[in-house]
């Protein structure tokens, strides 16, 4: 089928499972190829909250978050619900992982599984929408290869779950609007519903459900469809009802999706955006695509130039670094492509945009790391199959297997320094407490990351401010690097350094040193190198 089809939206066609299944193929084989040499990979930031969650919910099934968090960043412990925003549904998704003994393994099975649920839901999509096999097959190795999807899938985050369940969504409800089975409006309603309890900012894939099942941009025609064909819209409202529901079960006193005062504010708002402007020239390819499709279309200088000028006073600032001419090229893409599909009020193509902006209000934000797009991926590349419609179909596969071929590439480096990064903090802690705690001694230990979950597991005990402390004798083990300046080793004066175990990156580095995988706050690149005064754990006898 040509790929013109798929500008009109969701074309009538018949996906047969056995025609998914096998154009999906070679991005399952990648994947699992991928990530199964790194299933022991050790829990690193932020999957002790998650598992932690899985725990609390074990206990008390409707209160997910009503549990006390001891983070170095804080200046004491306090609710989880009062720390971030929603994202409970990984916790009950981690529920077995937790029953089965919180084995890493178990943990990643669980990632790999929704690995490939996304895959097929990406693979099956692409055909609702029109493109054919070649694309299909490209366009599910391409959500794989992109990154941070494989490193995302080794963690106990949500990311992967939130694109998965926004792919099947999305998937269900292209199938519902050409056919109308009711299973199908049924699933695109429980899925729509759960992306907004993955991850808060999905919540907007339900106006954005409501906008790609209208037939056209002209008012008079959709006041028309609303009239004679209301009930299209159920699966939305459902999904709305659901998501409503959910929240009001399991909220403590305030709504889960509502980020706490702690964790946002407009003094986040313009390195974020700065963030995610970037993102879309490094490490996703939009900003290429457009440039080859500006290029056939003569256009790229004045767009530019336009581009340019709105950009100066970044430019000024961040003059030092090549960054800052990423977020040119990414901003321009985007202002570009919004203002082309406004003025031909192209239906799928301000549908696509839309969708690849639903993370834009996360800039007020503490943070805005490239994993929060993972859910707007599928959109990038469908317009990127799109912009490139207009050039030879030899160019179009060539770049394909180029951007593939590299983008998995970046994605194993990315992968195998963030295993060594998580596994060396699980062996440092290991070494350090439990020789002390065979020998009866008492360890201690301040939170955060790693330490909040194996540092308990190897013997050691928690101090916070207000908590227990330790006393002269006793002995605290410091994550230097997750301690952020807020080390707890500050609250006793008196103490001797009893041993130090730094770490030296062979493969690169996730976090730290410019790099920021899972924050913007740390850099804006994934992976990359140097080393850091911080990067090593520290044991202390308090005197």
């Amino acid at each position: 089928m040509n790929a013109e089809l798929a500008k009109d939206g969701a074309v009538p066609r018949t996906v047969s499972a056995s025609t998914v299944v096998t154009s999906a193929l070679p991005a399952l084989i990648l994947a699992t190829l991928c990530l199964l040499p790194y299933l022991n990979k050790a829990f690193l930031i932020d999957d002790p909250e998650y598992l932690t969650m899985a725990r609390q919910i074990v206990k008390h099934p409707m209160h997910p978050m009503d549990f006390d968090i001891c983070w170095n960043t804080i200046e004491s412990c306090t609710k989880l619900y009062l720390l971030t925003p929603g994202n409970s549904l990984m916790g009950y998704v981690l529920v077995p992982t937790v029953l089965a003994g919180a084995h890493e393994w178990m943990a990643h099975l669980t990632q790999l599984v929704l690995v490939w649920i996304a895959v097929v839901a990406m693979t099956s999509l692409i055909f609702r929408l029109g493109w054919d096999r070649w694309h299909a097959t490209a366009g599910a190795l391409l959500l794989v290869a992109l990154p941070p999807f494989l490193s995302m899938a080794s963690t106990a985050m949500p990311d992967i779950l939130a694109t998965a369940i926004a792919l099947v969504a999305m998937e269900r409800l292209a199938a519902w609007k050409v056919e109308q089975k009711w299973s199908q409006g049924l699933a695109s309603a429980i899925a729509l519903g759960l992306a907004g309890f993955a991850r808060p900012h999905l919540v907007l894939l339900l106006p954005l459900a409501a906008f790609f099942l209208m037939k056209s941009l002209d008012l008079r025609e959709v006041m028309e469809q609303i009239r004679t064909r209301f009930w299209l819209w159920i699966p939305v409202l459902g999904g709305g009802c659901l998501l409503l529901a959910m929240i009001l079960a399991v909220r403590e006193h305030n709504l889960a999706l509502s980020p706490p005062s702690v964790v946002t504010g407009v003094q986040h708002i313009q390195a974020n955006l700065y963030a995610f402007l970037l993102y879309f020239a490094f490490p996703l390819p939009l900003a290429a695509c457009w440039v080859a499709n500006t290029l056939n279309a003569r256009r790229l200088l004045l767009v530019s130039i336009l581009s340019l000028i709105t950009i100066v006073p970044w430019l000024l600032r961040y003059s030092h670094s090549f960054v800052p001419f990423l977020v040119v090229f990414g901003g321009g893409a985007i202002a570009d492509l919004l203002f082309r599909a406004l003025k031909e009020r192209e239906h799928t193509d301000l549908f696509l945009m839309l969708w690849i902006l639903i993370p834009l209000p996360i800039v007020y934000y503490s943070h805005l790391p490239m994993k929060y797009l993972l859910p707007c991926v599928p959109a990038v590349i469908f317009l990127c199959f799109r912009l490139l419609d207009g050039v030879s179909v030899q160019f179009a596969r060539t770049a394909a297997f180029v951007v593939i071929g590299a983008s998995t590439g970046y994605s194993l480096l990315i992968l195998h320094a963030d295993a060594e990064f998580a596994n060396f903090a699980r062996g440092a802690l290991n070494s350090l407490i439990n020789p002390h705690v065979a020998k009866g001694e008492r360890v201690w230990f301040g939170g955060q990351y790693w330490s909040y979950w194996y540092a308990p597991l190897a013997g050691a005990k928690l101090t916070f401010e207000g908590g227990p402390q330790p006393e002269p004798g006793d002995l605290l083990v410091v994550d230097v690097f997750a301690a952020e300046g807020h080390s707890p080793a500050k609250r006793f004066p008196h103490r001797t350094l009893i041993e130090t175990i730094p770490h030296k990156y062979r493969f690169g580095r996730t976090m730290g040193a410019g790099v920021g995988l899972y924050s913007n706050g740390s850099g804006y690149w994934l992976w990359g190198f140097g080393e850091t005064e911080e990067d090593r754990f520290e044991l202390w006898r308090i005197d």
